[in-house]
């Protein structure tokens, strides 16, 4: 009695997974032989508004794989759930359009731009390495002192980044959205 019970159980789970995913493919017409008397029938429709939820091939943008420790790249900075995938993220996407924009700025002066352009040789935080900006006035006075460079970095590197990031631009008015500070530490002088 308990190996009839055990076996009907699983038939009925097996009945309720069918009904719940059905075939990937029916079968097709042809199946059944000529003077066969057994006939294809199809499976009955299933509600899909209470059908088991359907699982992707493809993971989502901040999803690790449970089956290998490979993180998947995100889709924005954002995304980005840990170390790893941000530096898959530098890596990818980040590296590939600043070396770009920098190189047809100066080619000559960012011949060879790495992570260490913007990290340094001790990989640190690019606030902790990048030149200090000091706004004041209403202004940052790197503007006055290397225009050539305030304009290249204001027209050119900023909304890169902005883009590659996935992110808004910096808005004064709401304070929110990826600005200089993004990537400099901001003084703001008196």
């Amino acid at each position: 009695m308990r190996a009839f019970t055990l076996t009907a159980s699983l038939a009925a789970v097996s009945v309720g997974f069918f009904l719940a995913c059905g075939p990937s493919t029916p079968p097709p017409d042809s199946a059944v032989g000529a003077g066969s008397t057994s006939a294809t029938v199809a499976p009955p429709p299933v509600d899909t508004a209470s059908a088991a939820p359907t699982v992707s091939a493809e993971p989502t943008a901040s999803a690790v794989t449970s089956a290998s420790a490979e993180p998947v790249m995100p889709a924005t900075w954002k995304d980005a759930a840990d170390g790893k995938q941000k530096g898959m993220f530098m890596k990818a996407k980040v590296m590939p359009k600043m070396k770009e924009v920098f190189q047809a700025h100066d080619a000559k002066k960012f011949a060879e731009v790495t992570c260490k352009t913007c990290h340094g040789p001790e990989h640190k935080a690019p606030k902790e390495f990048l030149p200090k900006l000091v706004f004041k006035g209403g202004k940052f006075t790197s503007e006055k002192e290397k225009p050539a460079m305030f304009k290249f970095m204001h027209e050119k590197v900023l909304p890169a980044m902005v883009e590659v990031l996935g992110e808004k631009p910096f808005d004064m008015k709401t304070m929110t959205g990826f600005g200089c500070g993004g990537c400099h530490t901001i003084d703001m002088a008196k």
